[in-house]
């Protein structure tokens, strides 16, 4: 009696700080309702010792209010709770709370790790304050928190600065696709290392509410010579993860690139090879003509394009390192532009 046990270390890390990709949060090592926002892999942040107290603060909160700061029914549910709900303070729920305590676990669950307890001496300090307060006058005065709460590292902010104007362009433009049905096609341009992807992983935040897809493929001066690669690598981000989804969900996808694609497939699986798990072996399609055969799969890449880019799930498609881009992906990139049946695509 009187001990409690911190357990649940078994994908702990040494590491003193490290990214986690966008993943699907089902795809995420750890506890989906425990996590910090930056763990999600959407902050546009790294995982450090911070993490780990906002973790703390779900821990303290959930032991003294008896339940979770947040309720979520699926994994994506529980990343929106994360990047974007502002939790009930306990005094807010009916817990007689010290307003200190109160505010100490606010600031434990801050979503930006800046604003959070940066050191767990530094919390370790204000409960100690808190309970001398409790001793010595049976109350718990206010005083203002983290004054010892100081790290013996430098730790680098990874805020954005001076990119407002950027950030926000990008954000309106999904919006306007999610919400209207268009397709969009921005082109972020600067010198080598100035912060070009940093401004463009800002979306994967605004992706998580329409349930939106994120799909990224990088052009190789090298690869110039191969048509489709850098597109077929995006696709390829799509693919597999769906492979991991139940046979339920799989099924509907399954059904969807059916009715799509149609006696096609085979032009996609040339492609991007995963599908063939999806779908199964598919027939050859005929031999046509050089320009027949380039229109007909225009025609069929816009229906699989279609297959993702969908009112229930937009779809952000990045392309980086244009400078080396191929003629043929050039060309496709143009038809997705300018056909009226391609929506819901950035």
């Amino acid at each position: 009696m009187g001990k409690a046990w911190l357990t649940g270390f078994g994908i702990a890390s040494r590491l003193r700080r490290e990214r986690q990709s966008p993943e699907p949060p089902e795809f995420i090592a750890g506890t989906l309702a425990y996590m910090a926002p930056e763990q999600t892999g959407r902050m546009n942040r790294s995982i450090d010792s911070r993490s780990d107290i906002y973790s703390l603060g779900i821990v303290l909160y959930e032991a003294l209010t008896g339940s979770l700061p947040f309720a979520a029914t699926d994994p994506m549910g529980w990343v929106h709770c994360h990047l974007a709900r502002t939790p009930a303070s306990p005094n807010e729920r009916g817990i007689a709370t010290p307003n200190q305590i109160s505010a100490i676990l606010m600031k434990l669950l801050a979503k930006v790790p800046e604003e959070r307890y940066q050191t767990a001496a530094g919390l370790e300090s204000d409960f100690r304050q808190c309970l001398v307060e409790r001793e010595a006058r049976r109350a718990i005065a206010a005083f203002p928190l983290g004054e010892r709460d100081t790290s013996d590292q430098l730790v680098v902010p990874e805020k954005l600065y001076g990119r407002e104007t950027e950030v926000e362009t990008l954000l309106r433009s999904f919006d306007r696709i999610a919400r209207e049905g268009t397709s969009e096609l921005l082109l972020v341009s600067g010198y080598a290392g100035i912060g070009k992807s940093s401004v463009i992983n800002e979306l994967h935040k605004i992706l998580v509410l329409p349930r939106g897809l994120f799909a990224t493929g990088k052009f190789d001066q090298y690869k110039r010579d191969i048509p489709y690669a850098t597109l077929a690598q995006a696709l390829q981000s799509l693919i597999r993860p769906l492979l991991s989804k139940p046979e339920a969900e799989l099924a509907t996808w399954r059904d969807q690139f059916h009715q799509t694609l149609g006696s096609n497939g085979a032009l996609v699986i040339d492609l991007v090879p995963e599908l063939k798990f999806i779908i199964g072996e598919q027939p050859p399609v005929p031999d046509l003509p050089p320009y027949e055969a380039k229109a007909r799969f225009q025609v069929v890449f816009r229906q699989f394009i279609n297959v993702f880019a969908r009112p229930e799930h937009p779809l952000a498609l990045f392309l980086d390192d244009l400078q080396w881009l191929d003629l043929a992906t050039l060309d496709l990139i143009e038809d997705l532009l300018t056909q009226s049946d391609v929506r819901h695509l950035m």
